[in-house]
């Protein structure tokens, strides 16, 4: 029979499990931070784009999202296409998301991370395959700073979502399946267009402009 001194130890750890029950489980509080991917324009620089094929379910069946788009931006003889998405499912989003965006479209099997020259707080994931080929870089947003570390990233969040409503990630993913043999990543075309498309959605006009200079430093 339990100790009746017990019960208020007791009471707190059962209220401690049930406030993230609640949270999450039953009343599925979210925090919105006000943006939205149709604040990146159709025209991005020197390119025009288009929607590719992506059928009007993908971004929810893949990604549980309502606010996402996928575009074929073109210039000359450049095509890049960019994929954005915001999600309050945060896994989706950083575990592996080439998996979904590029699958049947491009093979990585070389996974770095870099830094873009007068950006250190901007990570973006490099996506290439030994054997040459599409690049694929992405870039992950989330409550005000960009995610280096996915694995970090959720260790650190996993305290703060136990009391409070989830919030959107964003994903960035731009794509460039024709990159001359060994052009550095942060200096092919899909590059030129990731900054650009996460300013305008940031509302930051500085970084609205940006044209690689170099190939980055590994992070």
């Amino acid at each position: 029979m339990l100790s009746s001194r017990y019960a208020p130890a007791i009471c707190v750890a059962l209220l401690a499990a049930l406030v993230p029950t609640i949270i999450h489980s039953y009343a599925g509080v979210v925090v919105p931070d006000g943006r939205t991917t149709a604040t990146i324009p159709t025209t991005l620089l020197s390119y025009s784009s288009a929607p590719t094929r992506r059928g009007p379910n993908w971004g929810q069946n893949h990604f549980d999202s309502q606010d996402w788009f996928e575009r074929q931006y073109v210039s000359g003889g450049d095509t890049v296409v960019l994929t954005v998405v915001r999600s309050f499912d945060l896994k989706a989003l950083y575990h592996h998301p080439e998996l979904a965006v590029a699958y049947r479209f491009a093979s990585f099997n070389r996974f770095t991370t870099e830094t873009p020259a007068g950006r250190p707080d901007m990570p973006v994931h490099v996506l290439t395959n030994s054997a040459g080929g599409a690049v694929g870089l992405y870039v992950l947003h989330y409550d005000g700073r960009f995610i280096a570390d996915p694995i970090r990233f959720q260790l650190r969040t996993a305290g703060e979502l136990l009391f409070t409503g989830r919030k959107p990630m964003t994903l960035f993913f731009v794509r460039d399946d024709t990159v001359p043999a060994g052009a550095a990543p942060l200096t092919i075309p899909a590059a030129g267009l990731l900054l650009p498309a996460v300013g305008q959605f940031l509302g930051t006009a500085a970084a609205a402009r940006w044209v690689p200079a170099g190939g980055g430093s590994s992070a």
